[in-house]
């Protein structure tokens, strides 16, 4: 499997949520792995803020309510385009 770059909070900053889609699906298999075999302390603290940075790229409450606007209304809140970092 080709090495993957990790995401970084300065990626919050400049990719939108669609942007980030892919690279959070190839970091979050990468941890699911590494987590089967267990976690050193580096690791652990690497893990911690892959998933503080997931969890802001896809607040799961906003993503929800975009999916529940658009759903009832048909349109597009723009909850994809934006970079998350800029809502922190």
């Amino acid at each position: 499997m080709p090495a993957f770059k990790r995401l970084t909070r300065a990626d919050l900053d400049s990719l939108t949520r669609a942007e980030l889609q892919d690279r959070i699906m190839v970091e979050s298999d990468y941890w699911d792995r590494k987590c089967r075999r267990g976690l050193n302390p580096a690791d652990a603290a690497a893990h911690q803020e892959f998933s503080e940075i997931l969890h802001a790229a896809l607040d799961p409450s906003a993503s929800i309510d975009h999916a529940m606007r658009y759903l009832k209304t048909g349109v597009d809140n723009g909850y994809w385009d934006e970079k998350p970092g800029s809502k922190q």
